[in-house]
């Protein structure tokens, strides 16, 4: 986590005149810990002083209170979460990224399922759109919305623009309801890379499609790459599956931030599990005597 904060820039202090007790880095990285341990910012303060090595190694003069966690929390900069985020797949070494899209939503639990049933109100819902690399299944870029009923469309350009921004674009893949000429157009002319995005309604046939690209997707697609898709499902499902579909805060900028942190936290576990089997293919095998 340090290496990636050193390789995003991010500044020790966020101003001069802080009362310089803990660092921007010790927060980000207690903060990614608490997601990973699941916790409540006061379960996870108690958790902390427990924790006699990672205070050592974080070299924390003293342990933080839990107020002092929500309040950084709710001060840090989205663009700089953002910008963590996206060192990720700089430092896993990759030249070109193979870009899957997808989204999925999150719960917000201010009252219960069996309560929210009985009065007939619907439950409320995070919507996070993601940009990853599905080659090495790390999250490259994310857009969070609050309106479920928005179609997904409409952030392919923001996650696919910011994307290729980090580095060049190979392939650009997503399902049907990406599907727009002018998502092509941006991903072929514009970025020169490929995209693969099957074409709505089969029934209608070839020459009544509008767009090159468009018929191009009727006529045939390479399965191969589109079937890559699948590991946006794997990431969503990983995320959801070790930290959880429910967002703990309450205010709706706590709760963007409590997503991106998520985000963190995931490509954190997947590239320090990278790093591990990189290290177990390169060792070199020991020979026995007969």
């Amino acid at each position: 986590m340090y290496r990636v904060l050193r390789n995003s820039r991010i500044p020790l202090f966020l101003h001069r005149k802080s009362n310089h007790v803990f660092t921007v880095w010790q927060h980000l990285v207690l903060l990614t810990i608490k997601q990973y341990e699941g916790k409540s910012y006061r379960m996870f303060v108690e958790w902390l002083i427990e924790a006699h090595y990672l205070r050592l190694f974080l070299r924390l003069s003293r342990v933080p209170h839990f107020t002092t966690l929500q309040k950084f929390t709710d001060r840090i900069n989205n663009a700089l979460l953002e910008k963590i985020i996206s060192s990720f797949i700089v430092i896993s070494g990759t030249k070109r990224i193979f870009v899957g899209i997808d989204s999925t939503g999150f719960k917000v639990p201010h009252a219960s399922q069996y309560y929210t049933e009985q009065i007939g109100s619907r439950r409320k819902y995070v919507k996070l759109s993601i940009g990853a690399d599905v080659l090495r299944q790390i999250i490259c870029t994310i857009k969070i919305r609050r309106a479920l009923t928005k179609h997904d469309n409409i952030d392919f350009r923001p996650i696919i623009t910011t994307t290729s921004s980090i580095l060049p674009l190979s392939v650009v893949t997503g399902y049907k309801g990406y599907d727009s000429e002018d998502n092509h157009l941006l991903v072929r002319e514009g970025l020169h890379a490929f995209s693969v995005i099957p074409a709505r309604y089969g029934d209608v046939p070839i020459w009544r499609t509008h767009g090159r690209y468009r018929k191009q997707m009727k006529r045939g697609y390479s399965t191969l790459l589109y079937n890559q898709r699948n590991k946006d499902e794997t990431i969503i499902s990983v995320m959801k599956r070790l930290f959880g579909e429910h967002l703990m805060s309450r205010l709706i900028r706590t709760q963007n931030r409590e997503l991106s942190f998520r985000c963190i936290t995931y490509n954190m576990h997947r590239l320090t599990n990278l790093i591990i089997l990189m290290m177990f293919s390169t060792k070199p095998s020991s020979n026995f005597p007969k």
